[in-house]
């Protein structure tokens, strides 16, 4: 199947000088391809393709690299490969010397002659050059090969039986071209075909693949589901899956056809990505619903560090969604998480949001009592920063209450650690001459 021609693909090749017949001898060849750059460098500056141009991968002007046979001996394609090569090395050449017309001229000349050594060949060629046209911003160029790629994509289905081989490739061609949506289509008759061989680990690995395109085209409704379709397969599979941590699956390559080492799809990862999908497309119940899932799933690994940062993430989607008392329980869960195993800075961001919270609502006892704790947190931790900040909120708290001696006096030893840092002196300075005028004023 490697080598399987399109007929309705290939350019007509006339009655042209053909290359590599049985009886040319190497020397002759040589000839016929210095002529072939002959011919190229006779053309040193092309016309820039417009949308009025001829479609450059269907010209059927003769071209003296074209075989005269489909089925070509093991040496002939190599002497075929070289030869174009050495095309795709001038090209660049061209391209780095600043024209980009010419260089795109050669690689569609390539492009041309590459269907001679099969549709792999051809679409691994499509996606390099593609890619390339992508990151010069050359659209027609773009447009015309994701063109050809999406021809080959009707050619492949229309075979019967149908050559599934094509299709990782044909996927990775048709991502390094930018094209989602072939690239989704692609990926999902990949599925489909290892759902019907029940291949369970095929199958998570081009759920994580999909949904990776569709995070990255920021289509995060489309993302959820496969997601979430990932996080069951898993969940009803973990056995599976941890027995095999890495693989390299033929059904995810690289852009040039190689096979890429794709690590499988691990629950926490999933869970991870469900999250932030529905954080994005502001789904915050959802977000919660999975972040719930997550904390269970490091609870049942022994991982208790990364539950802490979770409840904070659940604790706020419950703030934005108004559920003010149900966010201070997972303020206060994760203050009760942290502390115990060392994780200070998560402890003390626990304590601020959680003060901030009450704050919001005005509650200024339980606000005190948070910053209060805060100051013991910090000085356990040998943390300065953290300790002027808690004596800055401290004081804006007094302030707000109009207690102007308390804020006073806890502006006054945010200064003394400010003093010891060298750090933010003037702005203590500036609060402490603020609220001994409010003191001179209310006296």
């Amino acid at each position: 199947m490697q080598n399987l021609m399109f007929r309705a693909g290939l350019p007509n090749r006339g009655n042209n000088i053909y290359f590599m017949r049985n009886s040319v001898p190497i020397g002759c060849l040589l000839f016929l391809w210095l002529c072939a750059g002959s011919i190229a460098s006779a053309q040193t500056n092309p016309p820039a393709l417009d949308q009025f141009s001829p479609n450059p991968l269907e010209v059927t002007t003769p071209d003296p690299l074209t075989p005269t046979n489909e089925s070509l001996s093991s040496t002939q394609r190599e002497e075929l490969k070289a030869a174009l090569q050495q095309l795709n090395l001038e090209a660049a050449t061209k391209l780095q010397a600043g024209d980009g017309a010419g260089a795109f001229d050669i690689w569609f000349r390539e492009l041309r002659l590459r269907r001679y050594l099969g549709p792999a060949q051809e679409i691994a060629a499509l996606s390099r050059v593609g890619s390339v046209a992508w990151s010069s911003g050359k659209n027609l160029e773009l447009q015309l090969i994701t063109k050809r790629l999406q021809t080959i994509q009707k050619q492949v289905r229309s075979q019967v039986p149908a050559n599934s081989e094509l299709l990782p490739v044909l996927a990775a061609a048709f991502g390094q071209v930018r094209a989602k949506g072939p690239t989704v289509e692609v990926y999902q008759e990949i599925l489909d075909n290892a759902r019907e061989n029940q291949d369970i680990l095929a199958q998570g690995q081009i759920l994580k693949a999909i949904g990776q395109i569709h995070i990255n085209w920021l289509s995060y409704d489309k993302a959820a589901p496969v997601y979430e379709e990932l996080a069951t397969l898993i969940q009803e599979n973990r056995a599976l899956f941890a027995a095999n941590s890495a693989v390299i699956n033929p059904a995810v390559v690289a852009g040039n056809g190689a096979p890429q080492p794709v690590t499988l799809p691990t629950e926490v990862d999933t869970l991870r990505q469900l999250a932030y999908v529905y954080q994005q497309s502001k789904q915050p119940l959802k977000a919660i619903a999975a972040r719930e899932k997550l904390a269970s799933v490091y609870l049942n690994l022994q991982n208790p560090s990364a539950i802490p940062p979770l409840k904070i993430a659940i604790a706020t989607d419950y703030q934005t969604l108004g559920q003010i008392n149900l966010a201070a329980q997972y303020y206060q869960e994760a203050y009760n998480l942290a502390v115990p195993i060392q994780q200070y800075a998560q402890a003390s961001e626990a304590l601020d949001k959680l003060a901030l919270l009450y704050r919001s609502q005005k509650q200024w006892e339980p606000t005190l009592r948070i910053y209060q704790m805060q100051l013991l947190l910090e000085e356990r931790a040998y943390n300065f920063y953290g300790l002027m900040s808690a004596y800055d909120n401290l004081g804006q708290v007094y302030q707000e209450m109009t207690d102007y001696k308390k804020a006073l006096e806890a502006y006054q030893k945010g200064l003394e650690v400010a003093k010891r840092l060298g750090h933010r002196q003037e702005y203590f300075d500036k609060k402490i001459e603020k609220v001994n005028k409010q003191l001179q004023r209310t006296s």
